[in-house]
């Protein structure tokens, strides 16, 4: 009788949580991220689902792993989104985050399995994470919080002060940088490095920081093809390296590394602007080894056509738009240094998978989304969305019941 009084009063209060959680959501954020979450398992099943059946499985196999890791990210997501978020202001969560970061990326690098001549995961028991992806969301918190504690130096430009009195916190965010680099996960550096620029940017830094790191990256792409349009790497075995090369002229290696690029292309080019229908693409069938993962978005080309891929694109730039208006609306800068770091993840994610489909950047391997298959994105992404709704959450609460403000500065 005690266990079952337990239960109801259990069930009572988890039904009172979930109806103060949907009334107090960012009704928009919520919309969008779970309308990403739906298309993507439907997209997964169908990019799928000829590999599935070719490895003896089920057509659904791929698909309902994927519902599993999108049930959790709901239940990351409604957690997250009412916590108070001001926890992350300490700094023992902060160190004990990162410290847990670094001693994750360094068991990538000592133990991991090497696939594709890279590494990134950690396998435990039948599962395999990929930590890089949980960094991003650390990096956030970590960044918002110091950001905001450190604005008047980085509005003055003085960049270094702030990196020299947050030492730790900056030989770990090297360490992140590095241990990536040596994987090697260009695709996750790149990430976690354009996350870290465009927070400091957005917390007041001069202008002519922006304008210089745009010049640069302009720079380093044009640098870049011009490498190697002239210079050949075909004979160095190393499959980064070849990743590169196959980029710069995919047909030429249309039967090794550029494979993959050159029937995105096929895809594409099939689906035109109505699509093949659903179920029908060709290029799932073993033209495309990763249809379900990286290359999930050139499956949807060719069944759903452009229109589809076009409007889906647009969810995901409503989502981006929305939280960078949210953002500046929020009364503290870490609660906005929190939306414009999310803000910036869903961003860069999305150009680097969208600029190695359509050869515009070199393949490396970055998912796109809630679409793409993969335990670790769909977790990574849900978090990002859950401190979106807590950020949101917090500021509505201070503009009601005005508290310890200065706690969130």
């Amino acid at each position: 009788m005690a266990r079952q009084n337990v239960g109801v009063r259990l069930g009572k209060w988890l039904l009172n949580r979930i109806k103060i959680f949907y009334k107090e959501v960012d009704k928009p954020i919520y919309i969008l991220s779970h309308l990403l979450m739906m298309i993507g398992i439907l997209m997964v099943y169908t990019a799928s689902s000829y590999k599935a059946i070719s490895e003896g499985d089920a057509a659904t196999a791929y698909m309902f792993r994927q519902l599993v890791f999108v049930v959790i990210g709901l239940g990351l997501i409604f957690f997250l989104g009412q916590m108070n978020i001001a926890i992350f202001r300490r700094k023992k969560w902060m160190y004990g985050l990162l410290l847990a970061m670094v001693l994750a990326m360094a068991l990538v690098w000592t133990i991991g399995p090497t696939i594709n001549g890279a590494k990134g995961w950690l396998r435990i028991g039948s599962f395999s994470i990929q930590p890089i992806e949980f960094a991003k969301p650390i990096v956030v918190v970590v960044l918002a919080n110091l950001l905001g504690l450190h604005q008047e130096e980085l509005v003055s430009g003085n960049l270094w002060s702030v990196i020299k009195s947050e030492s730790k916190v900056s030989i770990a965010l090297v360490l992140i940088l590095g241990i990536t680099f040596f994987l090697p996960d260009f695709g996750g550096m790149a990430i976690v490095a354009s996350i870290i620029a465009l927070m400091i940017l957005a917390s007041g830094a001069p202008a002519k920081w922006f304008k210089r790191s745009l010049l640069g990256v302009g720079v380093g792409y044009v640098i870049m093809l011009i490498i190697l349009h002239f210079f050949d790497f075909s004979h160095i075995d190393n499959y980064q390296i070849r990743r590169f090369t196959a980029f710069a002229n995919p047909f030429a290696y249309a039967q090794g590394d550029g494979l993959q690029l050159v029937n995105s292309y096929y895809a594409f080019a099939l689906g035109g602007l109505m699509g093949q229908g659903p179920g029908n693409s060709i290029q799932k069938t073993g033209y495309i080894p990763e249809a379900h993962n990286d290359f999930i978005m050139a499956i949807i080309g060719e069944e759903f056509g452009f229109f589809v891929t076009l409007l889906i694109i647009a969810i995901y730039f409503a989502l981006i738009i929305y939280l960078l208006m949210k953002s500046t609306k929020m009364r503290t800068i870490f609660l906005q240094l929190i939306l414009v770091g999310v803000a910036g993840y869903f961003f860069v994610q999305i150009f680097i998978n969208l600029g190695g489909v359509l050869g515009l950047i070199p393949i490396t391997g970055v998912t796109l989304p809630f679409l793409s298959y993969g335990g670790s994105s769909v977790l990574a992404s849900s978090i990002m969305i859950g401190l979106a709704l807590a950020a949101i959450r917090r500021d509505q609460r201070e503009r009601q019941e005005p508290t310890n403000i200065k706690d969130y500065q």
